[in-house]
């Protein structure tokens, strides 16, 4: 690998690092107590003190639920950067998937220690599957392209 490669490299990682530091900002930050909306409520029950919803695509028409795609969206990009060879299909679901579960499991213990007041969602696990394979597979096919030619 040459000079001008690893420098490429080192600052694609930088920025990776720069993006996960930013993602656990976001995600496991204390935040504002909890409101539990009284209008259009998602079914949802407590696991300890953490509100879980537990129905998926509950919220396919909030917000919330697009955003999550769009945080993890370069996760995907920076993983089709930084492997040195390409994965299947079902290994990037199945990485999406695990970076939801973590997420989200980390949102509950912090939830139960009492440090953050989140709702812990099966939504957003699905989203932050669907961004990560999503952005996996645009920078994918650019790479493709970018070779092909």
């Amino acid at each position: 690998m040459n000079l001008s490669k690893k420098v490429v490299r080192s600052f694609i990682w930088l920025a990776f690092i720069v993006y996960l530091a930013t993602v656990a900002i976001l995600c496991f930050a204390p935040t504002l107590p909890l409101v539990i909306p009284k209008s259009d409520p998602v079914p949802y029950i407590y696991l300890g003190k953490a509100p879980f919803v537990y129905l998926p695509f509950a919220e396919l028409l909030h917000i919330d639920f697009y955003l999550n795609i769009l945080m993890t969206f370069p996760f995907g990009v920076f993983i089709a950067l930084l492997q040195k060879k390409t994965s299947g299909s079902a290994r990037i679901i199945w990485f999406g998937a695990a970076v939801g579960l973590f997420i989200e499991i980390t949102q509950l213990i912090l939830d139960n220690l009492g440090i953050t007041e989140r709702w812990i969602d099966v939504n957003d696990v699905l989203a932050n599957g669907i961004g990560l394979c999503l952005g996996y597979l645009l920078m994918f096919w650019i790479l493709q392209k970018m070779v092909g030619r």
